[in-house]
């Protein structure tokens, strides 16, 4: 899928080493992983789950591609039956411009074709950017627990 400046593609297997790399970039994994380095076995999950995703729901973690360079990812995940959340990492070199929430809502739209009701954003208390984001994508503040704030963005029909 499409957005003005960038091209969501999904992620796959065969993606395996670039999102290695790029979640395992300090300052991407700062608020990811629990700022742990990713191992190659849990990003073959990750993926491996997120190709189930697509062919059953419709959605899962696209890489997120400026002018065929790899910026990041931004997606969907089921977090048991009853949750969806959205995840995203930008390379810190592209941050500030926009294209983070360009990518969400992209992906927010996604989630409208496939029929889900509210998507789960998750942020560590001390990364306020992705804070901001939650509320520019029109997210509702629900709780804050163990070093997280959980928003919620309702998707209308």
């Amino acid at each position: 899928m499409s957005t003005k400046r960038l091209e969501l593609r999904p992620a796959g297997l065969r993606d395996l080493g670039a999102l290695v790399r790029h979640w395992n970039d300090p300052q991407v994994r700062r608020y990811l992983f629990d700022d742990r380095e990713v191992d190659p076995r849990l990003a073959e999950s990750l993926l491996r789950d997120s190709e189930a995703d697509f062919a059953r729901r419709g959605y899962g973690l696209w890489q997120v591609f400026l002018e065929d360079v790899l910026i990041g990812v931004c997606g969907l995940r089921r977090r048991g039956e009853e949750r969806v959340e959205i995840l995203y990492s930008l390379d810190p070199g592209y941050r500030g411009a926009g294209l983070a929430a360009e990518a969400a809502q992209a992906v927010l739209a996604a989630g409208r074709r496939a029929r889900l009701k509210e998507i789960l954003i998750e942020t560590d208390d001390g990364n306020v950017s992705s804070q901001r984001l939650a509320e520019r994508l029109g997210a509702v503040f629900e709780s804050a627990e163990g070093g997280l704030r959980r928003y919620v963005v309702t998707l209308a029909p």
